[in-house]
């Protein structure tokens, strides 16, 4: 009985100071910032500038089974053109899961919700303002180059609701570096937004809105 209760007590001890070595194993997560210079189409009326727009991105991943992981996407917007012009705020909030995670290829699924923030747009010579939620269907795709730091990934969040479509997918590659407690990647690829949002009312009722090019990025993987 002594040594059944000393064995108990022993796992015990141990359990608790190995507790600080599998945190990292149990919690992870990414923080970025992108550079995204990109060319726009306001209602059909095309930018030809192409103009830098800031992205801001962190995720937060958990052991809990059942509760998503969650992920923070920040993007400002804006188009400057003498006839239709427009501006706002994208943020991001995610939920996801991951379907598959490996060495080789990780695979996540979930739902984001669009927050259309501090919207602005003149079309057609009406001055409207707008903040709205758009929900859409998410997914992430990233596959490894074997014995290479390099991987490719695909990102995607796919939206139609009461009248409005949002569409916001990127592709590209990582190089990744690793680092003492932590991944440090440098990203590149290429970004599109097509959204069709049916927030107004009157003459104008949809704002139809294009922006795609390229973009550069780094981000922390701890």
């Amino acid at each position: 009985m002594k040594k059944t209760t000393l064995s108990v007590l022993a796992l015990s001890v141990a359990g608790v100071l190995s507790m600080p070595a599998q945190a990292d194993m149990l919690l992870g997560g990414k923080i970025g910032y992108d550079a995204w210079y990109a060319k726009s189409d306001v209602s059909q009326q095309k930018d030809d500038e192409t103009k830098l727009h800031s992205s801001f991105q962190a995720s937060l991943e958990h052991f809990i089974p059942l509760v998503p992981n969650v992920k923070v996407r920040f993007t400002k917007v804006e188009s400057d053109e003498d006839v239709n012009k427009v501006k706002f705020d994208q943020l991001d909030l995610t939920a996801y899961y991951e379907i598959l995670d490996n060495d080789l290829v990780s695979v996540d699924a979930g739902l984001t919700l669009h927050k259309f923030g501090g919207g602005e747009a003149k079309l057609a010579g009406l001055s409207q303002t707008f903040d709205n939620y758009q929900p859409a269907v998410y997914g992430d795709v990233r596959v490894g180059i074997p014995a290479t730091p390099l991987s490719v990934f695909a990102t995607a969040n796919v939206g139609s609701y009461d009248g409005s479509k949002t569409f916001d997918a990127e592709a590209g590659a990582i190089y990744s570096l690793g680092l003492v407690a932590a991944d440090l990647n440098f990203k590149a690829g290429y970004r599109m937004m097509d959204h069709d949002l049916n927030f107004f009312s009157g003459k104008v009722s949809t704002l139809k809105y294009k922006q795609s090019g390229l973009f550069a990025g780094v981000e922390i993987d701890f």
